[in-house]
């Protein structure tokens, strides 16, 4: 009696197993769908790229950067509280203009560009001009930052991390491959002096099929409570960067297959465009969602593209179909749940973001030209 007891105490005990080793929930995002938030647009602003959330002026906002100019809203209410610009010339203006500019906590924006002039304010005061040095970077004798947000990051008080690009778009018109495989100086740590405190030296995992994709060494980049982390566009690999240091490095896991495929240039020397296959995966964002403490990532896993026919890039602008998925893991990056959403024809996925108020998603239609409009995602059936 007693064995049989003991068999029916361990089949219970392996059968429960751990919260961990649960069935990971899939399903459609919009189902998540639990309130709305929208933004006034003011006239002449178009596209509106969020590129995070931050303290300014001791309240939390939620800001947009172009061109040195800052504008900051109320993540609660959407309405706009505030802007600052960068002079565009003489005192206190970027020598080159501005390429990327970031804002941070405790009001301090940091602007730069190719040349590695740089500027960091306070209080929209200057505390610094400096000039980077880049000519140590290992490149093919070219290189851009990455978009999205993901060029600038402050890692700790007066230290920051510049991410760049090496793919040079003009290669292909003298025969040359536009990705040098063997570039490793991905990441750079910088001081608010503007000395270099090191550099990363690891190779991007791909093999020469990438050696002419546009898309292949854009860096996905979070850096969140002095973590950095990064992954390739075409790569399910993530590190976490500590003074440029491989700290940790894993493979980040999903239900749904994440296929990638090198995007390839179609068209002559003169004109043409990088085309992804419509099977090919691409990342998109890592998001730390502050409400919960889950972290997130937007995958694109397919696309339906326009008319093979229409070759005109504007005429190509919003004419695809494309599909993401949505993948929520733990504070370990275990797995959680995988959320599927389409942007049909006509739209095309633009931001997403975290506030004390929630995860928020642009929707595909948008209304108005006066607003910009947002889902709010409820992710608390993740939670332990």
């Amino acid at each position: 009696m007693s064995r049989i007891f003991l068999g029916i105490l361990i089949f219970g005990f392996l059968s429960c197993g751990t919260k961990k080793d649960r069935v990971v929930f899939q399903g459609d995002l919009k189902d998540l769908f639990i309130d709305s938030l929208s933004f006034e647009r003011e006239v002449g602003v178009g596209f509106m790229a969020f590129l995070g959330t931050i303290q300014y002026k001791g309240e939390e906002t939620i800001y947009i950067s172009r061109n040195g100019l800052f504008r900051f809203f109320d993540p609660k209410t959407g309405r706009k509280v505030g802007e600052f610009q960068i002079p565009a010339e003489g005192p206190g203006s970027l020598k080159g203009g501005v390429l990327r500019a970031k804002a941070f906590n405790n009001s301090t924006l940091v602007a730069t560009n190719h040349t590695g002039f740089a500027l960091i304010y306070k209080d929209e005061q200057l505390v610094s001009q400096f000039k980077l040095d880049l000519s140590d970077l290992e490149s093919n004798t070219f290189f851009s930052f990455p978009m999205s947000g993901n060029a600038l990051h402050q890692v700790s008080p007066g230290e920051f991390e510049l991410t760049v690009n090496p793919f040079d778009a003009m290669a292909h018109r003298i025969g040359k491959d536009g990705f040098d495989l063997e570039f490793s100086s991905w990441i750079l740590k910088f001081d608010e002096e503007g000395n270099w405190i090191c550099k990363t030296d690891f190779k991007a995992p791909y093999d020469e099929t990438y050696a002419n994709s546009a898309d292949a060494s854009a860096m996905v980049r979070m850096v969140e409570k002095g973590e950095s982390w990064a992954m390739f566009s075409y790569s399910d690999s993530l590190f976490r960067i500590q003074d440029c240091q491989i700290v940790d490095r894993r493979i980040l896991k999903s239900i749904t297959p994440v296929t990638y495929f090198p995007d390839k240039y179609e068209g002559d020397e003169f004109k043409g465009s990088w085309e992804r296959p419509e099977n090919g995966a691409i990342n998109y964002r890592l998001i730390k969602d502050q409400t919960t403490g889950l972290q997130v990532r937007l995958t694109s896993i397919s696309r339906r593209g326009p008319d093979p026919n229409v070759r005109d890039p504007h005429d190509r602008l919003y004419s695809d179909e494309e599909t993401f998925l949505l993948l929520i893991y733990d504070s370990e990056w275990n797995l959680k749940g995988e959320l599927k959403m389409v942007y049909p024809i006509g739209t095309r996925f633009e931001n997403l973001f975290s506030t004390s108020e929630g995860l928020f998603i642009n929707k595909p239609e948008q209304a108005s030209e006066d607003e910009y409009e947002f889902y709010k995602i409820d992710l608390s059936r993740f939670v332990d």
